[in-house]
């Protein structure tokens, strides 16, 4: 008997010794600045170079610009590609002690900063050890997260499956595959069961003290919540859920990620949270934190405004807090406290005007979400409307290209760019394309008419209009009172032209290849083979 299953068996070894077997392979060699440096640094200070690179991936530091502006009322400070920060463990202290430089010069400059990274990642790791299943502690202690399960699991796929992801200036870095990394490395552990029940349905519960970071209470009442707070985080999501749980002075109720696809909560609804850098607005507000930048002219994805649209509706539900923009506002828009009233209504100028106020964005002028946040569309998706200062003298696209906005003498319009929106330069109209047959914008804002919009498709051009009617304006409709295009809209003030949200909000995603299922399903077809072959011999038997 044993004569004839060995050889069955054997498939079944020969399958799974493939798959877990294997010696680790040896990393690539870089090409690119940002992966020469990492090489550079993992040889000089003992630390495995494709870990330093995973870990960059998750963090979605690779593509961190060279140079940062970075500002102290930041409410996530990182440095470097693996985004040190102040969580449980204060990875961007210790790094800057490791350096001898200021956290504010690691943050400005990610060279310096992604230094940092490794010198800490090598104080926390094992010495002299270059096998990459012996740096799991280390791994967790980096993360500075309070559950990091399933952050250590995500870099571990990472190392275990390898892949080419995107770097800064359109690079690309190559993580060799490590099969010999064991399989139970790359699922996290159950998770403990969360203090708290969510208020939003699907969150993440992330267990957050209050001491020195919120109240757990609303000293004025539940009653007096009538606010959503709109803030950015300028920090990828994983130091951002570290940032927020650790960091003393500042607290928020929620967080989505970059992409929409997770969101979470820190505090219950009923506590006040410290996030508007005014207490009188923190006392009757939600805070709601997006990952991303503010300064990205890629600005925010059509998935995370979704998701903030489906929140934001969820929590106006249970408070009965208006959808509109008295109640709905950016960070950028709290008084300064130490300058005018804390009481005051919230800023309600253009955009330009209340950013570059020293008189709002709470009491360390913030600026989020940014220039990038498209107010007029976010709001529309509310089923509200925003306000004339929310938009810009000039036409404007939208981040995804589908509209174009701007406040024209006092009056809103609108325009559906039914064939794509292009941005233009700084000083010109971004030009909205109508699709033939489609009809022109509707609704209040008086631009166009039924038939279409632009009367030729050189109403887009020098002049410095903005619309382009794919089927040449034979069938073009009336437009607003002051015209679209023309003379007219070529002669208003430059600010909020194309240049202020340049970009597509479709933003590119990491590349996160999943693990090839090759050794698995082999595996899997050794053993079938030997059932198979096993009831055959029972059946002759």
């Amino acid at each position: 008997m044993a004569r004839v299953r060995l050889p069955w068996l054997a498939v079944v070894a020969v399958t799974l010794g493939a798959s877990a077997c294997s010696g680790p392979a040896a990393p690539p060699e870089s090409t690119g600045p940002v992966g020469r440096r990492v090489d550079a640094l993992a040889r000089r200070h003992g630390v495995p170079r494709d870990l330093v690179l995973a870990i960059a991936v998750e963090e979605t530091g690779l593509t961190l610009p060279k140079y940062r502006v970075v500002s102290p009322a930041d409410l996530v400070p990182i440095a470097g590609i693996l985004e040190l920060r102040h969580g449980k463990l204060d990875t961007l202290a210790l790094g800057a002690s490791l350096m001898g430089m200021t956290e504010a010069a690691l943050s400005a400059d990610t060279e310096l900063g992604t230094e940092a990274g490794v010198r800490v990642l090598a104080t926390l790791g094992p010495t002299g050890d270059d096998q990459l299943a012996s740096w799991r502690d280390a791994i967790a202690k980096l993360s500075g997260l309070a559950d990091p399960g399933e952050y250590v699991a995500r870099v571990y796929s990472l190392l275990r499956y390898g892949g080419s992801f995107p770097a800064r200036d359109g690079e690309a870095v190559v993580i060799a595959a490590h099969p010999e990394i064991p399989l139970g490395l790359t699922i996290a552990p159950p998770r403990a069961a969360p203090l708290a029940t969510p208020d939003f349905p699907g969150s993440e519960w992330f267990d957050t003290s209050c001491t020195n970071k919120c109240n757990t209470n609303r000293p004025d009442g539940n009653a007096a919540v009538d606010t959503v707070v709109i803030h950015d985080t300028e920090g990828g999501w994983n130091a951002s859920v570290a940032t927020l749980q650790y960091d003393s002075g500042k607290s928020v109720h929620y967080i989505i990620d970059a992409d929409g696809s997770r969101w979470g909560q820190f505090v219950p609804e009923t506590y006040t949270a410290w996030h508007a850098g005014n207490y009188c607005y923190n006392k009757h507000s939600i805070g709601i934190e997006h990952v991303g930048v503010a300064s990205d002219p890629a600005g925010y994805s059509d998935a995370l405004y979704a998701k903030s649209v489906e929140m934001v509706k969820s929590i106006a539900t249970r408070w009965a807090i208006p959808l509109d923009r008295d109640h709905v506002v950016g960070h950028y828009q709290m008084p300064n406290g130490d300058r005018i009233a804390e009481c005051s209504p919230p800023c309600g100028l253009g955009l330009d005007a209340c950013e570059s106020s020293a008189d709002y964005g709470g009491s360390g002028n913030h600026t989020d979400p940014g220039y990038h946040w498209q107010w007029c569309q976010y709001m529309e998706r509310l089923g509200s409307s925003c306000k004339c200062n929310d938009a810009w003298p000039l036409w404007n696209c939208t981040t995804d290209k589908t509209q174009a906005w701007r406040c024209n003498a006092g009056t809103l319009e609108k325009g559906e760019c039914t064939a794509g929106c292009e941005s233009m330069p700084i000083g010109t109209d971004d030009v909205c394309h109508v699709a033939a047959g489609t009809g022109g914008s509707a609704g209040a804002t008086g631009l166009g008419g039924a038939a279409g919009v632009a009367g030729s498709t050189a109403s887009g051009g020098a002049a410095g209009g903005g619309w382009i009617s794919d089927d040449g304006g034979a069938s073009g409709g009336a437009s607003g009172a002051s015209g679209v295009g023309g003379a007219d809209a070529g002669a208003l003030p430059a600010k909020g032209s194309s240049g202020d949200d340049g970009g597509c909000s479709c933003a590119v995603p990491r590349s996160r290849e999943r693990a090839p299922l090759a050794p698995l399903a082999l595996a899997g077809l050794g053993l079938a083979l030997l059932r198979r072959h096993e009831r055959g011999r029972r059946a002759r038997s």
